[in-house]
């Protein structure tokens, strides 16, 4: 039986997972914090305690008011693009107000009373397309535009337009929903990470993305969902965990990655019931909403005209349902087709690598580029070689592979690079070449992932998976738009609790959105304000680079789990080189391993885990050494 409530869960009927230590304090641990904690007195002192409750003020309803200041702030920023009156002079950029919802409200036929997928081909997922309708039927009820004369010369003439209070009541609801949903997102989060660390969410309800991107689109839903199902699966309850992230999936697609992080550790520690009921949750969840969906959808041309009847309605009337299936009239798509035809055939979107890359081909020219490739030779020689040494340093027995793939590496870029930009500038790129590049470079990242988790000396947590799986995906995909950053929020929290680094990719995340709008203003104006694409394609290129540095420290933490706070900040593990075998301190059973992972929490591995080759490398003893292989040894990784 699953109980779970705003201040904890907890699971009856089944062991539970060693008592938590005290909760930590982020004052006496973060620097940051510590810092910033001056303005109130200051961090705790060495012997002062921390209580779990104090009084009212429960750590949830702080996180909670972090939240609504958070929303209030968000709906504040944007709040003079509500009127659609200021959608002129690029004032949607100059202010760094634009949001989808405002636009999309009359882009997507909703102003005209039409309904996602039925009357209109709406290019999100189902759930977003119910949540857009379920707010535009009140917002419908308000007043639209009027038009207001006045008197001139005894004439009466035209003066201006009233607000068109369907819109802003349809930015009002919305904001009021994803404040609503926000909070549930931070509260799940908050859960997840378990009462120990129940400030780590903090992170979550204080990013500056939060209040530039609660509004710009719908992605917090896709958020809810999925911190919602990483809360149940920590809860131990599967099946719940599978509904909530194929809710999520069906909402936005990125929660499927989930599905595979958790099986890359449940392959690890064995536990592949749980992940099958997860999984079939998740399948059946999808398919429970897509397939009527499907049935009743109508079909629509490339101009987004609906020319054809629904499968459904089609059948009942005793038409040719069959041919349907395939396609419609005249090459007409099925709306939830056109979905997935509508991500397949767009092109690289501006916030991604693709594009910057695409842009930078463009640029190409030998007569400049000599001296830039000299540097950048210049630079990947220095890191191959800083990267190789520390590589030979740890298995001096592959001295001759690893200085091959230095020198592979090097070479690849110096002979590569110049001709892959010659070959973009002269034939671009293709959508089905681009699709081909990206799905490639993710299969690989997901592969390498795989490997990460399972040969790591310890399995990782579970939110550490998860996150560089998202970042994977965010990097490789040729679709990286602003809000999407909101994905990684609950995901950062939970896999490397820290404020510098994470305050810092904030930073750039920022810088990007402003770069953006600028550039968005130097292309409506021909050049006359705004800036052009070069400092933009840098913003985010910078930003990447800053996102692979979190995704470093992540690895590195995973490679040496002492150094993961999470884990109380260097508990030994089985098998630990720095620990003596037998040790006391090892596989201790109040040490914290994944408060997140559920079923996976101080779970054995049955397989997986560091080859008995690394453990003797750094312990210094034979491959078939003490504990070498053994259950408790280094092959279990568990603790």
């Amino acid at each position: 039986m699953l109980v779970m409530g705003c201040h904890g869960a907890r699971m009856t009927g089944m062991a539970m997972s060693p008592a938590s230590p005290v909760r930590v304090s982020p004052a006496r641990e973060d620097p940051v914090v510590a810092g910033a904690s001056q303005l109130i007195g200051g961090p705790p002192g060495e012997h002062a305690a921390v209580p779990d409750r104090r009084g009212w003020l429960t750590p949830l309803r702080v996180l909670m008011a972090m939240v609504i200041v958070a929303g209030v702030l968000g709906y504040t920023q944007k709040i003079s693009c509500r009127d659609t009156r200021n959608w002129t002079h690029e004032h949607q950029y100059t202010a760094l107000c634009y949001s989808d919802i405002v636009a999309l409200y009359s882009q997507e036929g909703l102003v005209d009373g039409k309904i996602p997928y039925l009357d209109y081909p709406t290019e999100y997922p189902p759930l977003i397309g119910a949540t857009m309708q379920l707010v535009a039927w009140p917002a419908g009820l308000a007043n639209g535009p009027r038009a207001v004369y006045r008197e001139e010369n005894g004439e009466r003439v035209f003066d201006h337009y009233t607000m068109d209070m369907r819109s802003a009541v349809f930015y009002d609801l919305t904001a009021l929903l994803f404040l609503i949903v926000a909070s549930v997102a931070v509260c799940c989060t908050a859960l997840a990470a378990g009462s120990r660390r129940i400030w780590d969410a903090a992170l979550f309800a204080l990013a500056p993305t939060l209040v530039l991107h609660l509004l710009t689109n719908w992605d917090i839903i896709a958020v809810a969902f999925a911190a919602g199902g990483l809360l149940a699966w920590s809860r131990r309850a599967p099946k719940l965990a599978g509904m909530l992230i194929g809710l999520g999936i069906l909402t936005k697609l990125y929660p499927a990655l989930f599905l595979l992080g958790l099986a890359f550790l449940c392959l690890r520690a064995g536990r592949l019931r749980e992940l099958a009921r997860t999984v079939c949750a998740a399948a059946v969840t999808v398919l429970v909403v897509i397939v009527p969906l499907w049935l009743t959808a109508g079909y629509f041309n490339a101009e987004n005209a609906r020319v054809g009847d629904s499968i459904w309605s089609t059948f009942w009337r005793g038409g040719d349902w069959i041919r349907l299936v395939g396609g419609g009239p005249d090459g007409a798509r099925n709306a939830i087709a056109r979905f997935f035809d509508l991500n397949s055939d767009r092109g690289a979107d501006w916030d991604s690598l693709a594009f910057g890359a695409t842009w930078l081909a463009g640029r190409y020219d030998p007569a400049w580029f000599g001296a830039l490739h000299l540097v950048v030779s210049a630079l990947t020689a220095v890191v191959l070689v800083a990267v190789a040494a520390a590589a030979i340093h740890h298995r001096p027995d592959a001295r001759r592979l690893v200085i091959a793939a230095a020198a592979a590496g090097w070479v690849t870029i110096v002979v590569a690079l110049p001709m892959i930009l010659q070959g973009l500038r002269n034939n671009g790129l293709p959508i089905s070449t681009l699709n081909i590049i990206t799905g490639a470079a993710l299969l690989v990242s997901v592969v390498a992932i795989g490997l990460l988790t399972w040969l790591a000396p310890r399995r990782p947590r579970l939110p550490q998976v998860l996150f560089l799986l998202v970042v994977a995906f965010l990097l490789t995909n040729k679709v990286f738009s602003p809000q999407y950053t909101i994905w990684l929020l609950p995901l950062a929290a939970l896999a490397r609790p820290r404020w510098r680094l994470f305050l810092l990719w904030q930073v750039c995340e920022a810088w990007v959105l402003f770069t953006r709008f600028m550039h968005f203003i130097y292309n409506d104006t021909q050049g006359r304000h705004g800036i052009d694409r070069g400092w933009f394609v840098g913003a985010v290129a910078l930003r990447d680079l800053v996102l692979l540095v979190l995704a470093g420290f992540v690895v590195r933490e995973i490679l040496h789990p002492h150094t993961d706070i999470v884990r109380t900040g260097g508990m030994a593990y089985p098998g630990d080189p720095r620990v003596a075998v037998g040790s006391a301190a090892v596989g201790d059973p109040d040490a914290v391993d994944d408060p997140a992972g559920g079923v996976l929490d101080h779970a054995p591995d049955v397989r997986g885990g560091r080859p008995a080759w690394v453990t003797a490398a750094a312990t210094g003893e034979p491959a078939g050494g003490p504990g070498a292989g053994s259950a408790d040894g280094a092959g279990s990784g568990g603790a």
